[in-house]
């Protein structure tokens, strides 16, 4: 086609078409770097706006006809320059141009068709080399299948039939199956699981056989320590306590010796309390508690088993024959460690990981056994406290202001005798009488009182105060102001009502002894939440900062007994101005 029209732009330039003599020249350019390209290798035009490579060509036939084909074009390029530059028409050159023309085209066709044939020759050489790699994969995968079904399939299924046996629980056949490294590897590891599950079926059934007889045992250790425990916290005497908690911890663990020591106030020391057993098993009565073992036990939360090899020598109280084999826990009550139990043995070991666990149960309730005996100790000597103020305001409210009653009386009475006056002295001898039984009446009430564990009192607090100040005001001829706002009603329980009833008395009996007064006002109110009773009479008076005289409790029992309801007592006096004493106690729990 290029030379085709190569020759038909000719004729044109021939004609005088100038246009035609660039498309001239660009279609030589391109058929002399194309038949270059076909020679030597290199890039052409290819379509529009595209270029190819063409490689060199090493056929000798090929390169016969690109000879042949160069020699025709440059026969056909000098007819064609001759044609497109002469003036002159020519009928020869044109003659010769189309008969070059055609010439080269056949032999341009001839070197196409050798390229076709090439290229035709490579790709049926190329087929062959992919059928030939072909054949070779289908004979490696051929080759490769027989190697992997051999090293691999074979040892898998026989790995799945010894897979297949441990699930149906054959233990005893052993895995052996041969193959590559890695096969082998694997079969090692299922043999090595197969012994290891035959050791643990092994231990099962022994501890199934067994297991009746630990859980007896066990149970038996467990009833063991709950007796121990209810006999250990039935006791409520503290060396009672502590005797029985060593006693126990010996017989229990079958020790030959127990001992127990307690931490004393300072936290410096171990004091040995109770031992149970030879007393020449114990050495000392005291070690440091910062002492290495001491220390290890009182800080620990478990009993520690110990030898004459470990636990850094071990108890010291203990002589060394004792301390072959033994125990020491810490009695703990929460964060707090309050001493230590130990239990030794001169057997090499005596004592088991459950000994040591039994022995923390036991230290523990002993512990709180302790404790309980010793708050219960502390709860006696409080009750016994209580128990004496009390009976001691009720003798000064009762019987001591009786006596004193009794002894004026019997001033009175001397002096009528020595005035002569028989009469009067008989009337006070009657009205001595009168107040003797009258004591000997209130001194029954009283023991009554201390003997009836739920006496019956009247708690209806502004009636026993207004009976109070009636009976008191009639006795010494007082005038009695009783005040007391409307509807009022405290609701106190009965031992608040006794308290306060015992310390308005007190104040008004002060006043009829003491005050030489002529009235006497009782006010009782609520004043937030505070209620208050105030006695207040127009006597003598006292100065209040004064201590009082020796052999006079009832300030001081007033404000014990105030104290004891959370209250207060108040006392303002100046002489010659009269009393007031003012009573005020917190409105108890759930009152309005």
């Amino acid at each position: 086609m290029l030379i085709q029209q190569m020759t038909r732009l000719a004729f044109q330039v021939r004609d005088g078409d100038e246009s035609a003599a660039d498309a001239l020249r660009e279609a030589k350019q391109t058929f002399s770097q194309t038949l270059s390209a076909l020679r030597d290798g290199g890039v052409v035009p290819y379509l529009t706006n595209d270029v190819v490579k063409l490689p060199v060509t090493r056929d000798p036939q090929i390169l016969d006809a690109l000879d042949a084909v160069d020699s025709a074009w440059k026969e056909y390029l000098f007819t064609l320059e001759s044609m497109t530059s002469s003036a002159s028409e020519s009928v020869l050159l044109q003659i010769t141009l189309e008969k070059q023309s055609d010439d080269l085209v056949q032999k341009a066709d001839t070197v196409v068709r050798l390229y076709e044939v090439a290229s035709v020759a490579k790709v049926n050489r190329l087929r062959s080399i992919q059928l030939t790699f072909l054949v070779c994969a289908l004979a490696l995968l051929a080759v490769g299948g027989g190697i992997t079904r051999y090293s691999l399939l074979k040892p898998l299924r026989e790995l799945g039939v010894a897979a297949q046996c441990l699930g149906q629980n054959d233990l005893d056949t052993a895995v052996q199956v041969e193959g590559p490294e890695e096969m082998r590897a694997l079969s090692r590891a299922f043999d090595e699981m197969r012994s290891r599950l035959h050791t643990a079926r092994e231990e099962l059934i022994h501890w199934n056989t067994t297991l009746e007889q630990r859980v007896a045992q066990r149970t038996h250790e467990l009833e063991t320590l709950n007796e121990v425990s209810r006999e250990i916290s039935s006791r409520l005497e503290i060396q009672q306590v502590l005797n029985s908690v060593t006693e126990k911890a010996r017989v229990l663990l079958g020790g030959e010796v127990a001992s127990l020591c307690l931490v004393d106030a300072s936290q410096h020391w171990l004091k040995l309390q109770a031992v149970s057993g030879p007393q020449d098993a114990v050495v000392g009565e005291t070690v440091r508690a910062d002492d290495d073992f001491a220390s290890n036990v009182l800080t620990g939360g478990q009993a520690m088993l110990c030898g004459m090899g470990n636990c850094q020598g071990g108890c010291r109280m203990l002589s060394e024959e004792y301390r072959i084999s033994h125990l020491a826990a810490p009695l703990r009550i929460g964060d707090r460690v309050i001493g230590a139990l130990c239990v030794g043995s001169p057997s090499q070991n005596q004592f088991a990981a459950e000994s040591a666990d039994m022995l923390t149960k036991l230290a523990n309730v002993a512990a709180i056994a302790l404790e309980n005996a010793r708050l219960f100790a502390q709860a006696e000597r409080v009750a016994t406290l209580e128990e004496r103020r009390r009976v001691a305001a009720e003798m000064h409210d009762g019987l001591g202001q009786t006596l004193s009653y009794l002894g004026l009386m019997t001033d009175q009475v001397v002096e009528f005798l020595s005035d002569g006056r028989e009469g009067a002295a008989i009337e006070r001898l009657h009205k001595t009488r009168e107040t003797i039984s009258q004591a000997t009446s209130e001194v029954r009430r009283a023991i009554n009182s201390l003997m009836d564990e739920t006496p019956e009192t009247n708690n209806d607090l502004c009636a026993r105060l207004h009976k109070a100040l009636d009976e008191i005001t009639l006795e010494y001829n007082l005038k009695a102001d009783w005040r007391m706002e409307p509807g009022f009603s405290p609701q106190c329980s009965p031992q608040t009502v006794e308290q306060v009833y015992n310390i308005t008395r007190e104040a008004l009996v002060n006043t009829a002894h003491h005050a030489n007064a002529k009235q006497v006002r009782v006010q009782i109110g609520q004043n937030g939440a505070d209620y208050f009773v105030t006695v207040e009479d127009d006597g003598q008076g006292f100065n209040s900062s004064q201590p009082a005289p020796s052999g006079h409790f009832g300030l001081q029992i007033m404000q014990a007994r105030a104290k004891h309801i959370g209250g207060n007592v108040e006392i303002q006096s100046i002489p010659g101005l009269g009393t007031r004493v003012t009573l005020t106690w917190p409105v108890e729990t759930g009152e309005k």
